[in-house]
């Protein structure tokens, strides 16, 4: 009788992975069609005199927008990135959208990614603020860990400066998956 319980559980095993590695896909990495322009990058973070201030957070929310859970702000230290929003990173951000879990992600190239200022979150509120930037439209993205320490949620938002001077209030609350370079 052992002998046969041992020979079910190999014979299960076996099938648990045999089907586990005919389930396997690989997942389809897009990238934008456009090419990046580092020059208009660049000067989309030349020096200014307008600020962005802000707070990093997450609420679960369930399919009909209600609150289901408790506020989750980013944590002290968290890094808190700003990218130009040139041509390249709009389609990016539409290939982002279309996303789909296990078969289609999309991807920026290392150099797209490299232009980029970068704060910390300042307090346990979820706050930081971004100075010395020119009119313009940004990206801004982060992390929100949950108390557990074990998973957490990208968190970002498009923001426009529109007049030099400028101080611009933002939420990073919406959520979006992946974000490979």
């Amino acid at each position: 009788m052992n002998n046969k319980k041992f020979k079910l559980i190999l014979l299960f095993g076996v099938m648990v992975i045999a089907a586990s590695a005919t389930g396997q896909r690989s997942v389809k990495v897009v990238q934008p069609t456009q090419q990046f322009d580092a020059k208009m990058a660049a000067a989309m973070l030349a020096q200014g005199n307008s600020q962005i201030a802000g707070v990093a957070y997450y609420e679960g929310r369930t399919l009909v927008g209600i609150k289901s859970e408790e506020t989750v702000y980013a944590r002290e230290g968290t890094i808190v990135s700003l990218y130009p929003l040139t041509t390249y990173l709009e389609e990016y951000l539409k290939l982002k959208g279309k996303n789909k879990e296990g078969k289609q992600i999309a991807s920026i190239n290392p150099e797209a990614a490299s232009y980029r200022v970068e704060v910390k979150i300042i307090n346990a509120k979820g706050e930081f603020a971004f100075s010395g930037l020119k009119p313009g439209k940004y990206y801004l993205l982060s992390e929100v860990y949950f108390p557990s320490g074990i998973s957490s949620r990208e968190v970002s938002e498009v923001v426009e400066i529109t007049s030099n001077g400028e101080t611009v209030k933002c939420k990073l609350s919406k959520v979006y998956r992946g974000f490979i370079y």
